[in-house]
């Protein structure tokens, strides 16, 4: 039996927009059954305009220095809680700054002995795609239309995964966040990511099964499944994330994740461990710990 995350474990303590310590996180992890759980915290940002609302107060050297701390608490954490769950340390990337991004992930990546790397693209051109349903749909105009967005974030993910070639490609289809219920993309945007996909399966990369687009009122999982489906075929392999921000969404909603692969065809799902790597377990044995 195993039960797994390995996008989220966001905290209040390092990350503005998230809530709780990160120990009270790990903790909620063990009580709710959790065999592994993965830590990846959003990396920093380098540029004053790359700043979400309100974290003018910390500013670019006040971001870098969470980080900081958010490295030393988790690896502390993990060997902490070492007899009671397998944590492993990792973060989450970003396409910034947009010229110098791969230098500035790579140079993080090497700093610290992380047991993985979560690849996501939150922008376009420095500009956000998942913010607010407004600044969405002024970058839509301003691209031309929301399929010319959904097309220059597909391809911004393709180079993301051609360079950086992450562990787990989080929120595949995060660009579809505001569209309204019953939203598919367009025969022109699939092609865009068949070839997404094409490159996931090259790099080796993992698709996180994101349950965080369900339990916020915006559709589906993550990806959405008729393209978790083409996975399936195509032999990609698939994972969990809670994506969860603080003590309170620790697991909620991840049930959605394992019905989403289930109803894609998969028969396993991957989970990472520190010793073995990559390891696969069949969908019965997928399941909080202590679960019947």
């Amino acid at each position: 039996m195993v039960w797994f995350s390995y996008h989220g474990g966001h905290s209040g303590e390092f990350c503005d927009h998230a809530s709780s310590s990160l120990q009270g996180v790990v903790e909620a992890a063990i009580d709710r059954g959790f065999t592994h759980y993965g830590l990846s915290e959003h990396c920093p940002r380098y540029r004053d305009q790359d700043l979400y609302p309100g974290e003018e107060r910390l500013g670019t050297d006040g971001l870098i220095r969470a980080f900081d701390g958010y490295v030393d608490r988790a690896f502390a954490l993990r060997d902490a809680y070492a007899g009671q769950i397998e944590l492993l340390v990792g973060f989450e990337t970003e396409k910034l700054p947009p010229e110098t991004w791969l230098d500035a992930m790579l140079s993080l990546k090497n700093a610290h002995p992380f047991d993985y790397v979560v690849g996501s693209v939150h922008d376009i051109d420095g500009r956000w795609i998942d913010y607010s349903p407004q600044d969405t749909a002024r970058l839509a105009e301003d691209l031309g239309g929301r399929e010319a967005l959904q097309l220059a974030y597909f391809r911004s993910v393709i180079d993301m995964v051609d360079r950086l070639r992450p562990d787990v490609i989080a929120h595949l289809d995060l660009v579809r966040k505001f569209e309204p219920p019953g939203f598919s993309f367009s025969v022109r945007v699939m092609k865009k990511i068949e070839r997404l996909l094409e490159a996931i399966k090259a790099s080796g990369g993992v698709i996180d099964v994101n349950c965080a687009a369900s339990r916020n009122g915006y559709g589906p999982v993550y990806p959405l499944p008729q393209i978790l489906s083409r996975a399936r075929e195509m032999g990609i392999r698939a994972t969990f994330g809670d994506d969860s921000h603080g003590v309170k969404t620790v697991g909620v909603g991840l049930g959605q994740s394992r019905e989403a692969v289930c109803a894609a065809g998969y028969t396993e799902v991957s989970y990472l461990t520190r010793s073995r790597g990559w390891q696969s377990a069949a969908i019965a044995e997928v399941r909080p710990k202590g679960a019947g």
